[in-house]
């Protein structure tokens, strides 16, 4: 061998050595499967999530071959990625401090106009100073209180109209049709008044439809490898990213400039978005680096209709696609919130308990980044790490709740069936200091929506129909497969 083969081949046997030094497991990481240089576990990733039909399958399957630790670690291209699959994990996640920030890969940025700023993403003084500010000055207009009771109940009248008129004319409904507008129209008044609730259009929600379905909360293949998106800018999502992207910022830009043309003090009060405006001129005047900004107020917009508005919509259709399944219990519901005027309704709860557990509409949660190196569950997470949530990973877990495959609100219930018991594992709106925002409107929204449908109708299949469908379709939050059901007036 001459001398310049001897350099080549030893320069080679540096670099696989080097390459294998900086993406060798860490020492202490969380059990996972093998990687390999440079895609980590992406190509197997991605492969197992088309066959498995959805991340959380895909994590909860390694979980199970390697005897379910409590945390499962792997690579995807550059990124170290755990996520947490037991109840214990997934506490530590929530309530540890050193898991508040988000990772700071190519999807985040692009989801934020490459900005990271918002709520939702952002970290640090940023997302107190403006989740403080949003959460105060959404109250201060009646968010959480009897203004948004208010407004609930008003949606609730339209809806069942809406229902009358469709079984009139076709004799069944498909519910999504008109929940998903009636929470955005509750919202919409809260961040930007009521006047211009009507302009949200059908490619907005389509928008945000395919877009859930696109990713997952690891980013997909964007985060893995970002140059992917000048290759096959279609196939990564990039495309589809870029055109919601250019969609929302156009439309919430013309309401934002809207509102500042028709600015005035006396308006500072009125809606989210004159308050954030009111705040802007202050600051401007009192100091130079202000985080009130139009871009900044667009995306603590967005951050609210992702969160609020197609969870809780799903999870309310969710709610009433299953009473068609179980009749003995939509009876034994009816029952109950027909007789009781007030909110003490144990078994009305227990079922929507048991609708966020069984269906874990977000499977995964997060995503979160490690601050510094940490102790995750007895494991070296290293900082920079992203931190994923597996929620259904808790929900169907086998020790916590025996027969996790079943639907079943009685696990709710006590002896007596009139107080709630086992709630403490059911993580619908997470934990700690990056609850939902949304959460009161959620929880308020459903509850009214329910009783009300229950109270004046019963559901059944539709006539020439199939019986809904209970498996749901993935995504970064699942969606409903289709389906029609027959809402008959009660005669009370």
């Amino acid at each position: 061998m001459d001398l310049n083969s001897c350099i080549s081949f030893a320069l080679s046997i540096l670099l696989i050595s080097l390459i294998y030094f900086i993406q060798k497991r860490p020492k202490n990481f969380p059990p996972g499967p093998q990687w390999f240089p440079f895609v980590g576990n992406s190509i197997q990733f991605r492969r197992a999530i088309q066959k498995l039909k959805g991340s959380h399958n895909v994590y909860q399957k390694w979980s199970k071959e390697l005897s379910n630790p409590d945390v499962l670690g792997l690579r995807l291209g550059r990124q170290l990625v755990v996520v947490g699959m037991s109840e214990k994990a997934v506490k530590e996640i929530h309530m540890s401090s050193v898991f508040d920030a988000r990772p700071r890969n190519f999807f985040m940025k692009l989801r934020t106009f490459n900005t990271l700023a918002g709520i939702t993403l952002a970290e640090g003084e940023l997302w107190r100073e403006h989740r403080s500010f949003a959460m105060k000055r959404l109250r201060s207009v009646g968010f959480g209180g009897d203004p948004m009771q208010e407004m609930i109940e008003k949606e609730l009248l339209s809806f069942k109209e809406n229902l009358d008129k469709k079984m009139e004319e076709v004799g069944s409904v498909w519910p999504e049709e008109f929940l998903q507008k009636a929470v955005m129209n509750v919202l919409w008044t809260f961040v930007a008044g009521s006047e211009d609730k009507d302009i949200l259009s059908d490619k907005l929600f389509h928008l945000l439809h395919l877009r859930s379905k696109a990713f997952d909360f690891s980013g997909g293949l964007l985060s893995d490898f970002p140059w992917l998106r000048f290759i096959v800018p279609e196939y990564t999502g990039y495309n589809l990213m870029v055109r919601f992207n250019d969609e929302i910022q156009s439309f919430l830009q013309k309401i934002i400039d809207d509102h500042h043309r028709n600015y005035s003090e006396d308006k500072a009060n009125d809606d989210l978005i004159y308050a954030f405006i009111h705040e802007m001129k202050k600051q401007r005047s009192e100091k130079h680096n202000s985080t009130f900004t139009d871009t900044q107020l667009m995306i603590i917009i967005l951050d609210l209709f992702l969160a609020g508005a197609s969870t809780t919509s799903l999870t309310c259709n969710l709610s009433l696609m299953t009473l068609v399944l179980y009749e003995d219990i939509q009876e034994q519901i009816y029952k109950e919130v027909k007789h009781t005027q007030h909110r003490d309704h144990p078994l009305t709860e227990a079922y929507l308990l048991e609708i966020a557990r069984f269906y874990s509409i977000a499977p995964i949660s997060g995503p979160r980044r490690a601050l510094e190196d940490a102790d995750l569950c007895g494991f070296t997470i290293p900082k920079d790490t992203t931190v994923l949530i597996g929620l259904q990973s808790v929900h169907m877990d086998e020790k916590l709740w025996g027969d996790p495959e079943v639907f079943r609100p009685s696990r709710f219930l006590d002896e007596s069936g009139k107080k709630l018991c086992n709630t403490e594992n059911v993580i619908q709106f997470g934990e700690g200091r990056r609850q939902c925002l949304g959460s009161s409107l959620a929880k308020a929204f459903l509850f009214t929506f329910f009783t009300g449908v229950v109270r004046d109708y019963r559901l059944s299949q539709a006539k020439g129909e199939n019986l809904p469908c209970q498996e749901l379709e993935c995504g970064i939050f699942k969606s409903i497969k289709p389906y029609r059901a027959a809402f008959t007036r009660r005669v009370n």
